[in-house]
């Protein structure tokens, strides 16, 4: 682990293989090139007369070397971006942290990181901004996420540091780039051999072209290039599965075995559990212009683990961590193969650290750095959202979703009325439209409503069934909207989940369905709506 030597040749061995991958992908293709010469020699000197056979020969032979110049010296090398949405941690603001990370970095025996930056991510990674592929040393950089912060302990954040900067310390950093270029250009000759990048590598990794390929120059030299694509992608990728062993082992010496074997056992748990609250709670109202308290956004995170239903189903997925296929093709081994290697360790007896959240200590002002962190992050982009408290933000998103949703039948009751010489004036569009459904006017409304092709296609019967189910969509949502202002339904958030709970008397579903099937029936009976309007449970 870091001894002087030992990671010299390994980072020897790992620029060599890269740069291979690059030069046999050129080899190849210099060695196609020459079988065409080689060919197209023997055709000619095969007939003494310049023949029709001949020239075919020849124009097949320039096509099929205009597609390997095009698809493996022409291809476009892809923009890298190589720094995520972040935000800085100077060890001036953040001298703990900082305190932290350099000493993690002692004790692994390399240098520490020159800069530190927070991510949104509940992930860790180190780069390495050196030239020259990496091969002049420069700059590294340690991005910590956020929910990492929230949700391990002190013990598994220094296992999950200590990991990242083995990585520095073993050589493996460095040559990120180049060996990132070597698989990008690689990849990207063989998507362009198949002729349909939207396979997204499976070509690559199946051994076969793209889908309804033609047999045609690229068909057929894909059949060539996928070979050796497959053995180069595998070689290179069993030498990061080495990486992360060799990682795992430098965290354990420094971290303790238990700690490492903690924080794998959790990290996966913690991603997943951080991908739902995150979809289903803090960006709950996005689309309706609504999120959490600023700062709230990730430090939510804190009120989706408090829970106890919660960290009921953690517990008993960090117990039993499911299973992961495996691939030659992935760069990281899977968890269960990287805990058993630990596991195979003699114990060092060293304590493991169970105390949830103590990471989170290491940060000075945490709640004004969640603050920072939403202005980097993509999720919180403008237009700016209304900020409202937990306890009313689902209340405000479904009023704003069923307010929303409701518009086209608010604009068609007052088209309607208009054409009937009916003033809405200010009466709420739920009254007024009622009252056309009660006169058997509701067709009117209904059929002004946004139509599907095959609606606005219909006619007759069909017409009417089409609008009669579009008009009971839209008269739910009126409905909803004109029940919550009334106070009669409301809805609150649920850390259990589901993440929104209605709250309303026992039965108020049944009864809503019940009510909206009769204004909709042939013929219609608005009373139980009406009941439901007022306050009256109707039996």
């Amino acid at each position: 682990m870091g001894k002087p030597g030992r990671g010299v040749l390994s980072v020897s061995v790992r620029a060599a293989l890269a740069l291979g991958v690059i030069v046999g992908q050129y080899l190849l293709a210099l060695a196609v090139l020459a079988v065409l010469v080689v060919v197209d020699v023997f055709l000619i000197r095969s007939d003494q007369v310049f023949t029709f056979n001949v020239l075919e020969g020849l124009v097949g032979s320039v096509a099929i070397a205009w597609v390997v110049v095009r698809s493996v010296f022409l291809v476009r090398r892809a923009e890298r971006a190589d720094q995520p949405a972040a935000l800085p941690l100077t060890s001036a603001e953040q001298p703990g942290l900082w305190r932290r990370v350099r000493e993690i970095a002692e004790q692994v025996g390399t240098r520490p990181p020159t800069e530190l930056f927070l991510i949104a991510d509940a992930s860790a990674l180190v780069q390495h901004s050196g030239r020259m592929w990496g091969l002049v040393p420069g700059e590294r950089r340690l991005y910590i996420g956020a929910p990492l912060l929230i949700g391990l302990s002190a013990g598994e954040l220094d296992a999950v540091l200590a990991h990242e900067l083995g990585h520095y310390a073993n050589g493996d950093v460095r040559l990120e780039a180049l060996v990132w270029a070597a698989r990008d250009r690689l990849l990207r000759t063989v998507l362009a051999l198949s002729g349909n990048s939207a396979t997204g590598g499976k070509g690559v990794k199946g051994g076969k072209g793209g889908k309804g390929a033609a047999d045609g120059p690229d068909h057929y030299l894909a059949k060539v290039f996928i070979p050796y694509a497959r053995f180069s992608l595998r070689a290179t990728q069993s030498v990061s599965r080495r990486q992360e062993f060799a990682a795992d082992l430098v965290a354990a010496h420094v971290a303790g075995r238990g700690n490492v074997i903690a924080a794998l056992r959790r990290l996966p748990t913690l991603e997943a559990a951080h991908d739902v609250y995150l979809a289903h709670y803090a960006l709950m109202g996005r689309t309706e212009g609504f999120l959490p308290p600023a700062g709230q956004v990730h430090g939510g995170l804190l009120h989706f683990l408090a829970d106890g239903r919660r960290q009921e189903e953690m517990s008993e997925l960090v117990r039993n961590p499911p299973a992961e296929p495996s691939s030659p093709y992935d760069s990281h081994p899977p968890v269960l193969e990287r805990i058993a290697a630990l596991e195979a360790l003699p114990d060092d007896m060293r304590q493991v650290d169970v105390a949830r959240g103590g990471a989170l200590a290491l940060l000075r002002e945490p709640h004004g750095v969640l603050v920072e962190l939403e202005a980097t992050w993509p999720g919180t982009a403008k237009p700016e959202p209304q900020r409202v408290a937990w306890q009313e933000l689902a209340l405000c998103v479904r009023r704003a979703k069923h307010t929303r949703l409701a518009g086209p039948l608010r604009a068609a009751v007052g088209q309607a009325a208009a054409a009937l010489g009916a003033a809405v004036g200010t009466r709420p569009e739920l009254d007024v439209l009622l009252d056309m459904i009660d006169r058997g006017l509701w067709f009117e409304a209904a059929d002004l409503l946004p139509k599907s092709e095959v609606a606005a296609r219909s006619s007759g019967r069909a017409h009417r069934e089409f609008a009669r189910t579009a008009f009971r969509a839209a008269l739910y949502h009126l409905s909803v909207s004109a029940l919550a202002e009334a106070g009669h339904v409301t809805w609150e958030v649920c850390w259990a989940g589901p993440a929104v709970r209605e709250v309303a008397y026992d039965g108020f579903g049944q009864a809503l369905k019940v009510a909206l099937d009769a204004a909709t029936a042939d013929p219609p009976d608005t009373v139980p709506l009406r009941g439901l309007l007022t306050g009256v449970r109707l039996r």
